[in-house]
């Protein structure tokens, strides 16, 4: 076909640079590359409208906005097997169907380049690339080409039919004349269905007789309910098991296509039969490239199985079984560490919560700078959950890590990392409880006192004890006052009743009575106290002219003689 003539690229800016600010950027791009392989992959896997194809693109849209934060333009050079952003490299993955840049360098396109305010037109050239099948549809140039984006330029070369690349085939061997196509083939057989009517009654013409014709019908019928997809995936074993690396690159390319049909389905006995038969496989062989090439697949599996797998519960359909659940959650990898983040606080009560949340614990263990890095995730009830893992496994460097969040204008963040503080029990968690009692936020404030009372830290008695006078009381309302008086009396005893005798039977400097919520606060705790100073105090109260103050006083007397319940 003829080519279009070359596209006008924008400059691709200053030369290489090893500058630590080009490494950060060349960092993000990267970042950002991954980001849009994720999205390519589940607009293959999924129907258009799955949350994860919105989800994943989110990120990529979110990523680019970032980085024209730092670049006028993004100019990509396209390699092989690496894609290159002056000089430096921020794509590298073995020559194979699966790799990004080979996708463009196999037609011709040697530079990309992406310019801000495209947002919808990626949308549009990821969608390009996933129903992009070589040697089955148009070639992407010319699809790119006729598409004329406005914001996406590419540079190419004329690459004939003779010239054209091919990715290479599996050594020669045992089977090594054979490939495997993709998963289109596959689904070919598998869709097939049952003989149609017509050949049916061909097989019935046939001149044979009733018990001969009886036999073969058992048989077809055999043959057509056998499980075809248990099959094919014993077979997709038995190539991968042959020694040829090509061919086992081949299969996990399949399978990466494969599971996420299949999950969808929610075949999880055939998901559980695939990715336990590949660990064992690939640790059998003992080599490293088999083990990254399981791994690889495993990581790009993660998100999606733990999804489904924590939605099990809500499911009509089927769940998996107990040895299924095993061999799924043994699989998952690090990146599945967010979603059960997510997943696990809303499975109280159900069969789910418990595997899972011990699936989440060892992969914490194992990867604890993937749970590092959710401390500083923008999504609050992430960054709260995880703040409570970081705790609850004392991950290293936990009181520092947590101690930051208590700066985040979050009030979810701030509590969750409270409370972590407060389960490690250490100095620092025991000053942020502290400091704590005067956040700007009440329900900070009231989670803080229960910490306290909970725990009962070495200076707690002195710190409660300053706060305890008519001016730091009347900031608070009625519900939160009578809660920090409560764990008061819980944590000082009989040592504050003195202090809540000066609120309840004291003047102010002017000769007038304290409040009267105060005075009517200060008498139930009292109560809660019980002591015989306690009651002395009270008696004192025991003809106050406010009526809301003499009920509180008649109340805190029958609690200490236990003529009634709480006081309050």
């Amino acid at each position: 076909m003829d080519r279009p003539t070359e596209p006008e690229l924008p400059d691709v800016g200053e030369e290489p640079d090893d500058s630590e600010e080009n490494s950060r950027i060349a960092g993000e791009i990267s970042d950002l590359v991954t980001a849009m392989i994720k999205e390519l992959r589940a607009r293959q896997t999924y129907v258009s409208g799955n949350p994860l194809i919105e989800r994943f693109h989110r990120d990529v849209r979110e990523r680019f906005a970032r980085l024209w934060e730092d670049l006028p333009h993004l100019a990509l050079a396209v390699d092989e097997s690496r894609l290159k952003w002056r000089d430096l490299e921020v794509y590298s993955h073995p020559v194979g169907h699966d790799n990004f840049a080979f996708q463009f360098f196999r037609d011709g396109i040697r530079q990309l380049a992406f310019l801000p305010g495209g947002g919808d037109e990626i949308e549009e050239f990821l969608q390009i690339l996933a129903e992009i099948r070589p040697g089955k549809t148009a070639d992407l140039l010319a699809t790119l080409w006729h598409r004329d984006f406005d914001f996406i330029r590419m540079e190419y070369v004329d690459v004939s039919e003779e010239e054209a690349l091919e990715l290479p085939r599996g050594a020669e061997g045992v089977g090594g004349d054979e490939t495997i196509s993709d998963l289109s083939e596959i689904e070919d057989v598998l869709s097939a269905g049952p003989i149609p009517p017509d050949e049916e009654a061909e097989f019935a013409s046939l001149l044979l007789g009733e018990a001969d014709e009886a036999y073969l019908r058992r048989e077809m019928d055999a043959e057509f309910n056998r499980p075809l997809m248990r099959d094919v995936t014993l077979a997709l074993l038995d190539q991968f098991e042959m020694r040829d690396q090509e061919r086992r690159r081949q299969v996990v390319d399949i399978v990466r296509e494969l599971l996420p049909r299949l999950l969808d389905r929610r075949d999880f006995s055939t998901v559980a039969l695939i990715v336990t038969e590949l660990q064992l496989l690939a640790n059998k062989t003992g080599e490293a490239d088999t083990q990254a090439l399981v791994t690889s697949l495993l990581r790009d599996m993660s998100e999606a199985m733990a999804e489904l797998i924590s939605l099990a519960s809500e499911s009509t359909g089927p769940a998996p079984a107990d040895d299924e659940l095993t061999a799924l959650l043994g699989a998952l990898q690090a990146e599945a560490i967010p979603i059960l983040v997510r997943a696990v606080p809303s499975l109280e009560g159900t069969d789910l919560r418990e595997p899972l949340s011990d699936a989440l614990d060892r992969l914490v263990s194992t990867h604890p700078d993937s749970i590092r890095a959710l401390l500083r995730a923008e999504d609050p009830m992430l960054v709260a959950e995880a703040a409570r893992i970081v705790a609850r496994l004392r991950i290293g460097d936990a009181e520092g890590l947590l101690s930051e969040l208590l700066s985040r204008p979050e009030t979810v963040v701030r509590l969750g990392a409270l409370e972590a503080l407060a389960s490690l029990e250490s100095q620092a968690g025991i000053r942020a409880l502290f400091e704590a009692l005067d956040d700007t936020d009440r329900e900070i404030r009231v989670s803080a006192i229960d910490a306290i009372e909970r725990i009962r830290p070495p200076g707690a008695e002195a710190e409660l004890r300053r706060r305890v006078d008519a001016g730091s009381l009347a900031r608070l309302d009625d519900t939160e006052r009578m809660h920090f008086l409560k764990g008061c009396v819980a944590v000082c005893g009989d040592s504050i009743v003195s202090q809540l005798s000066k609120v309840l039977n004291g003047r102010r400097w002017w000769g007038g009575r304290h409040p009267v919520a105060l005075r009517a606060g200060a008498a139930r705790a009292l109560g809660l106290a019980g002591s015989s100073e306690a009651r002395r105090a009270l008696e004192r109260s025991s003809q106050d002219r406010a009526p809301a103050v003499a009920s509180a006083v008649r109340a805190a007397v029958r609690h200490i003689d236990g003529a009634e319940g709480d006081p309050s």
